[in-house]
């Protein structure tokens, strides 16, 4: 007995030792609506069999009253590299919590609540997503996530300034975004470079985009440098480098690089971290350009450039002659037009085929956002500057299916409808029968089957078969549909829920045809993507 009870101790104490307590910012919507946010604690617990335990105690809606204990049981896990993807769906019932101040709990009184997770482990970090069918639909976000450019809306500005000489020169940049007052001069012709970053291009505006909550926007103004030299108005997530004479040099640049100690006037770092892969780029613009000369009549157009790298040096514009194999994907667009000086909302693709091969793991962001997609050809009119007005830039995260193939038959998928019958068929159903293909590069997609006896709402008729169940959550975890297809006549072994690997992977191999669970060691690997090609990277 006593055996017994020291390897029960001792089982005990393994258990807790995997358990976790994260401590952030926790956001809550109702409705929709936003409630403001809070800081809370999720504790998370790793099972024996591989599967985890998530708990939110104590959870309340802020000026509502207490909810209760939010526990998730047996919750499906699968690692992508240092990441550790949780994911579930279930029916629970929210338990009273014990904190004293308050009063009663509402959540016991509801009885079965559908409850859906959808989180991400990095190391000390937890990013969360719980959505509770409950009270008119509760919206709970945990953590960061680091899965959008800060001060998106442009509401918030410091001040940057640069000394020349012992003159200071200032002017308002965004946070988290940098133009020539908070940039560096290099080069050995450093001392005449310089007075490139003594133009101040942004401000603040009050002019907001149509249906903005907010109340600010940030102006891009085209200047002149030495008075002769017009300059474009610039702005940056890295930092602003002037190193040449010669406008179009390359060594006149933005650049990122995790490496850079600089901190700007708000205390931030030259960088933005970002753990996403986004599948476009939305922003709100408003164009008025000043007075081209006639030699340059021709460059009329703005340029919002974004490219996703892995934190190493990257620089736009590029240097011609050397390879950035750490680029991941790129989103650009050279020829915003005026418009007639109106707002426009751009939607941007990010091109990641072009880059596949590199095989860099995305980890930072380099946004670059200038009047003039040509360096150097700002307006001649001191007195009538380019004008770019910039607001509400937001990274886009899709959870759609784009192509469905259950058992060779290609499902015609409509946009708004997420259910389907496949009729005919017969024969066992294996996740190799099902491919089942995303349109979001970083899209989750959970595959479960059900065998038996269903009941078809279209028809009213009772019919045999499996029902498969597609789940597709956006790369950031926000948003989620579910798709779901019987197909008649079948039989099926699958017992678990498959969830595919992000960026569109369904298995990786090593050269030699071993399956590896991410490309962590330097070498070649063999990649198969969920629509069924194949491609080799190699990775340095």
């Amino acid at each position: 007995m006593k055996k017994i009870l020291t390897l029960s101790a001792l089982a005990l104490m393994a258990l807790t030792a995997n358990a976790k307590d994260y401590t952030d910012q926790l956001s809550v919507s109702l409705a929709g609506n936003p409630l403001g946010t809070q800081e809370s604690t999720i504790s998370v617990d790793e099972q024996g069999d591989g599967k985890y335990t998530l708990s939110l105690n104590n959870f309340q809606l802020a000026g509502l009253g207490g909810v209760g204990n939010i526990r998730l049981e047996n919750v499906d896990a699968t690692s992508y590299g240092e990441t550790i993807h949780l994911s579930t769906s279930q029916t629970i019932v929210i338990t009273e919590g014990d904190d004293e101040n308050v009063g009663s709990w509402l959540g016991p009184m509801l009885g079965d609540v559908p409850v859906s997770l959808n989180a991400n482990i990095n190391g000390d970090d937890l990013y969360a997503v719980i959505k509770i069918n409950g009270f008119g639909g509760v919206d709970v976000v945990f953590g960061d996530g680091g899965f959008q450019i800060k001060n998106s809306g442009f509401e918030e500005f410091h001040t940057a300034t640069y000394v020349y000489q012992d003159t200071p020169y200032s002017s308002d940049e965004p946070n988290a975004w940098h133009s020539f007052n908070s940039g560096i001069a290099t080069g050995p012709l450093a001392a005449l470079t310089e007075t490139a970053l003594l133009v101040g291009s942004t401000s603040i505006s009050e002019d907001v985009r149509p249906g903005s909550t907010g109340t600010k926007s940030v102006l891009l103004q085209s200047g002149m440098v030495l008075g002769f030299q017009p300059a474009n108005g610039t702005m940056t997530t890295g930092q602003m480098q002037a190193g040449s004479i010669v406008a179009t040099d390359p060594a006149n640049c933005a650049f990122l690089d995790f490496e850079n100690e600089a901190l700007d006037g708000n205390g931030d770092p030259f960088y933005t971290v970002l753990n996403g892969t986004p599948d476009s780029l939305a922003v709100w613009v408003k164009f008025k350009q000043g007075v081209l000369s006639e030699d340059n009549a021709d460059y009329k157009y703005a340029t919002v450039s974004a490219v996703l790298t892995d934190g190493t040096r990257y620089q736009d514009p590029e240097v011609d002659t050397l390879t950035y194999n750490n680029v991941v994907a790129k989103a650009q667009n050279a020829q915003i037009e005026s418009n007639n000086s109106t707002w426009q909302r751009l939607s941007i693709p990010f091109d990641y085929d072009t880059y596949a091969a590199n095989g860099a793991d995305a980890k930072a962001l380099l946004v670059t956002i200038s009047t003039n997609a040509q360096p150097g050809v700002g307006s001649s009119d001191a007195a009538n500057p380019d004008q770019l007005y910039v607001d509400d830039i937001e990274l886009i995260y899709n959870n759609s299916l784009k192509s469905l193939n259950i058992k060779g038959t290609e499902i015609a998928l409509t946009d708004g409808t997420y259910s389907y019958t496949l009729n005919g068929m017969s024969g066992e159903l294996t996740l190799d029968d099902i491919t089942a293909v995303a349109d979001g590069q970083g899209a989750y997609v959970n595959i479960s089957c059900e065998q038996g006896e269903f009941t078809l709402m279209s028809s009213d008729n009772t019919m045999s078969g499996t029902m498969v169940v597609i789940t597709v959550t956006s790369n950031d975890l926000l948003n989620t549909k579910t798709y779901t297809v019987f197909v008649e006549g079948v039989t099926t072994g699958i017992e678990k829920v498959e969830t595919t690997t992000p960026n569109g992977i369904k298995a990786i191999y090593t050269i030699d045809g071993r399956r590896v669970n991410s490309m962590d060691a330097k070498g070649i690997y063999v990649v198969r993507k969920t629509d069924g090609t194949t491609v080799k990277i190699i990775k340095k």
